[in-house]
């Protein structure tokens, strides 16, 4: 009597790809749908060479193992949740606490390790879908989102969009870590950087922004409404023992923009490719994390990525903003609070603009 084996059970590796899209001037982006990821991003420096500013993996399978968010869509609610729960609609809803008591980044079963459908791909543009179910990581509600990568002149343009059909709690954002000098070529200490706030968010030990509201840069290493050196304002903390500095290894914090719609959030060049990019959205903050914490991560090509090998402009909400009472003037702009009320579109537009 013959015995057939029994096929195996699919994985989540089988579902796993990647795609590659070329925008009208040469630039080439490669992204997989395991967490609707940016792998890498080729742009031109000063002499025309073509470079990969993105850190990341060569295989898209790779990142199954990856806990650094490289490249990658994250949600339902980036950042950080004090207490790994909120309250809406005066009901309490608890989530995994996955960073001692908080949640951060809706881990463990964050959107970075689900594998997105592609609904279209092809030329300059690839879409990613994902269908969150109600309670899906402990938030309300169904949430079906979009996400849009596409190359144009000079940049790349990001859209998420998504619907909920109860009242929800919405903050997504991208978590790509920059070099502009390349992947692998050393840390971006030697980088510029603008960010055009006036004010900042201190934050505990746990990286959760203290309950007073958002303080002036002025004169502390978080200044940088002119741009200045990366690595120049860090060791101005460290010799001034500067404790937010010292916690974050370098910077983990969230900085409010005025303004709405579609501006600059920051500014970043690297010093020796000569690249500049430009990052736009229309997100009322941005939070900047200088990568202290990654110890010896295998990236491309056999690299091996440290502390600064990249830097993350999350744009978003400000960590735990869902459960923040004071009374900072960002609390009365619209959307001060990442609550996505049923039925309405959730809008996050991020262009990065590269010369």
């Amino acid at each position: 009597m013959a015995h057939h084996q029994q096929a195996p059970e699919p994985t989540i590796d089988d579902d796993i790809r990647a795609v590659t899209i070329t925008g009208p001037d040469g630039m080439t982006a490669r992204l997989t749908n395991h967490g609707a990821r940016l792998m890498s991003l080729t742009v031109p420096d000063r002499s025309g060479r073509m470079t990969d500013v993105v850190l990341g993996k060569d295989d898209p399978h790779d990142y199954v193992a990856d806990d650094t968010l490289m490249g990658a869509i994250v949600g339902r609610h980036a950042n950080r949740i004090r207490g790994a729960r909120f309250t809406l609609a005066g009901h309490e809803y608890r989530l995994t606490a996955n960073e001692g008591p908080n949640s951060n980044h809706s881990q463990p079963n964050g959107y970075e390790h689900r594998n997105w459908t592609i609904p279209e791909t092809g030329g300059s543009s690839a879409t990613f879908a994902l269908d969150s179910p109600n309670m899906d990581q402990g938030f309300p509600g169904r949430f079906r989102i979009q996400v849009r990568y596409a190359l144009i002149g000079g940049g790349l343009r990001l859209t998420v969009r998504g619907v909920c059909d109860e009242t929800t709690v919405a903050n997504l954002t991208t978590h790509t870590y920059w070099n502009l000098n390349g992947e692998g070529a050393g840390d971006i200490l030697g980088h510029r950087l603008r960010i055009p706030s006036t004010r900042y968010y201190p934050t505990d030990s746990q990286f959760i922004p203290l309950a007073d509201p958002a303080i002036s840069v002025a004169g502390t290493p978080m200044d940088f409404r002119d741009s200045a050196v990366i690595g120049e304002r860090l060791r101005d903390g460290q010799r001034h023992n500067d404790r937010q500095i010292a916690i974050a290894r370098g910077y983990n914090h969230a900085f409010p923009i005025d303004g709405s719609g579609l501006r600059i959030l920051a500014e970043t060049i690297g010093e020796r490719s000569g690249i500049r990019m430009t990052m736009y959205a229309n997100a009322p903050a941005v939070l900047l994390y200088t990568a202290g914490f990654l110890n010896d991560v295998p990236g491309k090509r056999g690299h091996r990525y440290g502390p600064s090998a990249g830097l993350c402009l999350e744009p978003g909400f400000v960590p735990n903003a869902v459960n923040r009472t004071d009374c900072d003037r960002d609390c009365d702009r619209d959307h001060a609070k990442p609550v996505l009320p049923a039925g309405t579109e959730y809008r996050l537009d991020v262009l990065y603009r590269f010369d």
